[in-house]
């Protein structure tokens, strides 16, 4: 037995097998009036001699609406709507149908992706320089088409300060004290700059004043419009500020983004 599909529009019929019509969910394109339908809706089985010799046409009659006839004992009758081989299913699964739907559909489909691909390097952009570096100036360039900008990453485990010492100078009025710091960035991709926290304690240890100075106050005058500290780069720190009647004995100093 054999299994036999019927076009539904000009009355072509294919021979087909089961795995052809699940792979493509059933639906098919005739190749004779390029109708699509489902192939299972109108699947039958016949012999296979049906399909092997030649046919001949079918006589109407009142009692049914096809009739067989009879011929040598050679050769098998089918209806002519059963008349095909062996290739063609060739017209229903055939590569045509799929490159036309792609014009349409493939290329709506890699325009989604590239739009998804999009917002996720815009979601992600400070990420992805963190893991690949010499992506930036590519990501600047593009940011700067649609307005935006690619921050600095923020990492502040990857910051330390290497040392640090605090001065007074009782000889100036008012009194003045200064202090000086190493920062270094230990990552291997730029970042931004982070805050320093200055914490003055008394003798108990308890803190007694505390401030926040940004990167433009403790940089150097000619590099207080950085934006960024180089990978493995060290930084020189040094501020100084009133200490009138404040009588600390001590400081802690640390990092922060705020």
């Amino acid at each position: 037995m054999a299994l036999v599909t019927l076009c539904p529009g000009c009355g072509t019929t294919f021979r087909v097998n089961a795995a052809q019509l699940q792979a493509h969910g059933g639906d098919v394109r005739c190749g004779q009036c390029q109708r699509i339908f489902n192939g299972f809706a109108t699947l039958i089985t016949v012999n296979e001699s049906a399909i092997e010799y030649p046919l001949q046409p079918v006589v109407k009659t009142e009692a049914t609406a096809e009739t067989y006839l009879p011929v040598s004992h050679e050769e098998h009758v089918a209806p002519d709507w059963e008349q095909t081989d062996a290739n063609s299913s060739a017209d229903l699964f055939g590569d045509e149908p799929v490159k036309k739907s792609w014009g349409a559909w493939g290329w709506g489909s890699l325009l989604l992706v590239l739009v998804l691909i999009g917002q996720i390097a815009f979601a992600n952009r400070t990420k992805l320089t963190m893991i690949k570096p010499e992506i930036r100036p590519h990501l600047e360039y593009y940011c700067a088409l649609i307005g935006c900008q690619v921050p600095y990453p923020q990492d502040i485990r990857q910051l330390g300060i290497e040392s640090s010492d605090l001065q007074k100078n009782p000889a100036r009025q008012p009194e003045v004290t200064t202090m000086r710091a190493i920062i270094s960035n230990h990552a291997h991709f730029p970042q931004a700059f982070p805050a320093l926290q200055l914490l003055l304690l008394d003798a108990q240890g308890q803190v007694i004043a505390s401030r926040i100075f940004t990167a433009a106050e403790y940089l150097p005058e000619e590099n207080n419009t950085r934006q960024f500290i180089q990978p493995q780069q060290e930084i020189d720190v040094r501020l100084d500020f009133d200490s009138t009647n404040l009588g600390a004995l001590g400081y802690r100093l640390q990092l922060l983004y705020p």
